[in-house]
């Protein structure tokens, strides 16, 4: 029996030494690898070119009771240098008319040459597309009733035309 056991050890000898030989000449390692990359880049902020050019002097009276103001909108500059990103904007009414004669004057807003539809006088979202001229001309229309008062106060002095612009996030 001892010579059994004598022999099951050196068999586990030889073994033990042969997976150690095996293990060191197959170049195999255990370690943990680390990597580093540096990025380096310049960039530059995009920029937006919206601009609100009017020619008009609006005057309402009695007795000459509309009135139109002319306007565009439009992405690019005098130098014709374009937008660099796509931009929403609003055209909003604002005024500052007493109450009680709100009803005394109206608005219709034009956009080349067709009716938009105002929501608390204001548009809906428009676009200006980028890297491409783009003009949009408008017409607002303002009507003074003179029989919903008695007296014409400096209703034209107290409406503003504000344009609220945006960029556009890309899809």
């Amino acid at each position: 029996m001892e010579k059994k056991n004598e022999h099951i050890k050196q068999i586990t000898y030889v073994i033990i030494l042969s997976i150690v030989i095996i293990l060191f000449f197959t170049g195999y390692s255990i370690g943990k690898t680390m990597n580093q990359t540096t990025i380096k880049a310049k960039g530059s902020f995009a920029k937006p070119i919206i601009e609100v050019i009017s020619d008009s002097n609006l005057k309402i009276t009695d007795n000459e009771n509309q009135g139109e103001c002319s306007f565009l909108i439009r992405n690019y500059d005098k130098k014709g240098k374009t937008t660099e990103v796509n931009l929403q904007y609003t055209v909003e009414i604002k005024d500052s008319i007493d109450a009680k004669l709100k009803d005394t004057i109206s608005f219709e807003l034009y956009k080349n040459g067709d009716k938009i539809e105002l929501q608390n006088q204001t548009t809906p979202l428009m676009k200006l597309a980028v890297k491409q001229q783009q003009e949009d001309r408008y017409i607002l229309k303002i009507k003074y009733d003179k029989t919903k008062s008695t007296q014409m106060n400096d209703i034209l002095d107290k409406i503003q035309i504000q344009v609220h612009s945006e960029q556009q996030a890309n899809k």
